[in-house]
């Protein structure tokens, strides 16, 4: 292991390196957690060593090299090793530790994008449930691309026998840098009786190179909130910073953006809708990215209910809104309703769903609202625009 380490290093201080010719090479120095900082002596030493004593010194909290620990996992090091004299030691209490570089920078192992990397590494311990999350973070230069979590891929510990974790990953299009790290949930009833895990030998290393092709990446870590009639949808951008956003509602393109977040609207309350984007740019398409199927929120109270008031969710409790405020209810049964609106005793006109006020301060907006000659409203906001 000791010579994948210096050959990780040189390739790493050398800014001529490019990432060709990766396969097989170590990409994580220290994997195997053998190589540490020099054992300061404690007081008493040398008068053991007078006494003709042999200190044989061993600090159990001297942290590897290359590696940062969360304090909350109460890391130590022991000699119940996988492979080589050291493991790690760390208890379940909530925290993460991840691959570094000589700078303490995270992001340290170069990558070629599109290549498939596969991450290993031996684990053994007494936690009562499944545990560790392996990460690796993507990026462009200083630019996160994506974050590529296994949540689904956590192992169960046994205290007799090292296992090994084996897992694959494929580096999106774009990028040219990588970091490493693993995450151990908080297990309140393993730390109780005293579980930990120990961890050894993390390896990562290309098996494939990439293709080399310019396809467009699909955007990452798509996330949908709901509404009552919208959907609020926001992602992770790709590397290319010229590409558009295709936004799809169950396989149908809805629209176009080139932001990074985006509403759906027209959504019918307690629907179910499947919602993932593309990367555009030109006639050139990615894939979709990983789907989400998300419900919008059903209505408060029934349409013929008494007291069902719609109301505007931008305006918050205290009145505050934003400048250019979107028109969007919750409880109105009727999307076609017909609403009228004045702002400060003048009648305004949405444009594009959204009224804009004038000015910041103190505001009156009043709303009328038919859905039908029996159910209609008179509100009035007393707002105060940020």
């Amino acid at each position: 292991m000791t010579n994948k380490i210096y050959l990780f290093l040189f390739c790493l201080l050398s800014f001529s390196y490019t990432a060709e010719g990766q396969i097989g090479h170590e990409l994580i120095p220290n994997g195997g957690f053998e190589e540490y900082p020099p054992e300061t002596k404690q007081p008493g030493d040398e008068e053991e060593e007078d006494e003709g004593k042999a200190p044989d010194y061993y600090d159990p909290y001297l942290k590897p090299k290359y590696w940062y620990f969360n304090s909350s996992l109460a890391y130590s090091r022991t000699k119940d090793a996988h492979d080589g004299t050291y493991a790690i030691k760390l208890y379940p209490n909530g925290g993460s530790f991840f691959s570094r570089d000589k700078d303490f920078n995270p992001y340290h192992i170069v990558v070629e994008p599109g290549a498939e990397y596969q991450l290993t590494y031996w684990y053994k311990g007494s936690l009562k449930r499944p545990n560790i999350t392996v990460t690796v973070d993507w990026y462009r230069d200083l630019t996160s691309i994506k974050k590529d979590s296994r949540e689904k891929d956590k192992v169960r510990t046994s205290a007799d026998q090292w296992q090994k974790k084996t897992m694959t990953f494929k580096a999106p299009a774009g990028v040219n840098r990588a970091g490493v790290g693993l995450y151990i949930e908080n297990d309140y009833e393993s730390a109780e009786s005293g579980g930990f895990v120990l961890i050894d030998d993390i390896s990562f290393k290309m098996t494939k190179e990439g293709t080399g092709t310019a396809t467009l990446e699909a955007p990452s870590n798509l996330t949908a909130h709901p509404q009552q009639r919208e959907m609020e949808l926001s992602w992770r951008p790709v590397a290319d910073t010229d590409v558009q956003y295709q936004v799809l509602v169950d396989g149908q393109p809805v629209a176009t953006t080139k932001a990074v977040s985006f509403i759906v609207e027209g959504l019918e309350p307690g629907s179910s809708h499947r919602f993932s984007v593309k990367s555009v740019k030109g006639a050139e398409q990615s894939k979709p990215s990983d789907a989400v199927t998300q419900q919008t929120q059903s209505m408060n109270m029934g349409v013929e209910e008494e007291g069902r008031i719609p109301y505007l969710y931008w305006v918050k409790e205290a009145g505050t809104c934003p400048r250019s405020l979107p028109l969007y209810y919750h409880d109105l049964a009727d999307p076609n309703a017909a609403i009228a609106y004045q702002v400060d005793g003048t009648p305004v006109t949405p444009v594009d769903g959204k009224i804009v006020f004038a000015t910041k301060g103190q505001h009156i907006l009043q709303i009328e609202i038919v859905e039908t000659p029996g159910r209609k409203w008179e509100i009035e906001y007393k707002l105060m625009v940020d």
